[in-house]
């Protein structure tokens, strides 16, 4: 899989896909990571790409020629490969950081991570030119809050999606039983202990001491339930 993000600030993010899993997934090639430097597509050589708003108001607004060119540059660049593995894999799609966008969920990063190729780009300053609208798939945001760039958010976005790509992890299960997915549930994760098995009079649950396999899956399930009734009910409500 490709996932190429279009930004104004390249540094702030690159040095995270130096590190850690996503270094690694890219090394086996796996997953490769474009950044594109949106100042590349400037429309002049004192490298604009941005203006006031008509209208007036606050702020800057990202120009809408400088972020078509550099979509119109990953698009090109991006070669269909021929996956049996991923049936989606000839497919790019284009996707905006913004807080109008839906929030991104696990749900969204396992469709994602089906894809041959995703486009994001980070939105910056007072917003994007509104007709940007209209060469994207659709908006999406990390929550209800405002930051100052969508660097942050098209990380964590490119690292959700590379962690469930097949050979990323060493053990693939760990994707199969892990919050938003317990059993096939919404539910979130259930606790985890590791030694010591006491720690100033807090003690590992029994139950995880004693080997039954069984007992164990069981109480597991029993405990995501409770964790996701008590830290995030609007889960808890649609769970049959």
């Amino acid at each position: 899989m490709k996932i190429s993000i279009v930004t104004l600030f390249p540094k702030m993010i690159s040095g995270f896909f130096e590190e850690s899993i996503v270094k690694r997934a890219i090394e086996k090639k796996l997953v490769e990571i474009e950044i594109i430097n949106l100042r590349d597509f400037a429309i002049d050589d004192y490298g604009t790409v941005d203006d006031r708003p008509y209208g007036g108001g606050a702020g800057m607004v990202l120009r809408i020629e400088p972020l078509y060119n550099a979509v119109q540059f990953a698009k090109s660049k991006f070669q269909i490969p021929r996956s049996k593995q991923i049936p989606n894999s000839k497919t790019q799609k284009i996707i905006l950081t913004s807080a109008k966008g839906k929030q991104f969920k696990q749900k969204k990063a396992k469709e994602f991570s089906k894809l041959g190729h995703l486009i994001i780009i980070a939105g910056h300053y007072e917003g994007v030119d509104e007709r940007v609208l209209n060469y994207i798939d659709e908006e999406v945001s990390l929550g209800d809050f405002i930051m100052t760039g969508g660097e942050i958010t098209a990380v964590a976005i490119a690292d959700a999606i590379t962690r469930l790509l097949p050979g990323v992890l060493k053990k693939e299960e760990a994707t199969i039983q892990e919050s938003f997915n317990i059993n096939g549930e919404n539910l979130l994760e259930y606790p985890q202990y590791t030694r010591p098995e006491e720690f100033q009079g807090l003690k590992v649950p029994k139950i995880l001491l004693g080997g039954n396999h069984k007992e164990i899956e069981k109480w597991r399930f029993e405990m995501a339930k409770k964790e996701t009734k008590n830290k995030r009910p609007d889960l808890f409500k649609n769970i049959k």
